[in-house]
């Protein structure tokens, strides 16, 4: 009885306990705007979203490709240089969601920052930069990425096929408890 009650304290002190944060680090290669991958491991930058590689921006005859051109922007902004990615969680295609630095530059922020992307959630005052400054995407009218997948029902170059909801909460229940006792035994 005394070894389950222990076990038991030992498994609360575990829960109350965050995580620590999974970090990546090495060469990156540049998937579109906002996802890159580093160890064969697919990294989409949270609190972004950049134009689909498929997407232009402006009216006609003005067209530009502004998807390529974010994800032209974000290979500048890695080449030659180790990335450290921060996990911050997963999305639905299990892609690791996480903040990229480049030595101490946040190029979440730098995407934002420089109009090759608009805040999703975070980074809402690199925006208004952006927009005040007439940079990248807000030189001109474009869809926003959400609104451009969803008129083009596109879904990213990474989707997987609908899994079964019961095995996906099996699957996250078991890395849970995996994580949970990993520094335990």
């Amino acid at each position: 009885m005394l070894i389950f009650f222990g076990l038991v304290a030992l498994l609360i002190a575990r829960i109350n306990q965050k995580p620590a944060a999974v970090s990546l680090s090495g060469n990156a290669y540049v998937i579109d705007g906002d996802t890159l991958v580093i160890s064969k491991q697919h990294i989409r930058l949270q609190g972004i979203d950049a134009p689909e590689l498929a997407q232009t921006c402006g009216k006609p005859p003005l067209l530009r490709d502004c998807g390529q051109q974010a994800r032209e922007a974000l290979q500048k902004l890695v080449t030659k240089t180790e990335v450290r990615c921060e996990e911050q969680g997963r999305d639905k295609f299990n892609r690791i969601l996480g903040t990229c630095f480049s030595g101490q530059n946040d190029l979440n922020r730098m995407m934002v920052e420089t109009g090759q992307a608009i805040a999703y959630g975070d980074y809402r005052d690199a925006e208004m930069i952006a927009r005040g400054r007439k940079l990248g995407i807000w030189a001109e009218a474009f869809e926003t990425p959400q609104e451009w997948r969803r008129t083009h029902h596109q879904e990213t170059e990474t989707s997987q096929p609908d899994r079964d909801p019961v095995a996906e909460v099996m699957d996250r229940f078991v890395d849970w408890i995996t994580r949970l006792l990993g520094g335990i035994w």
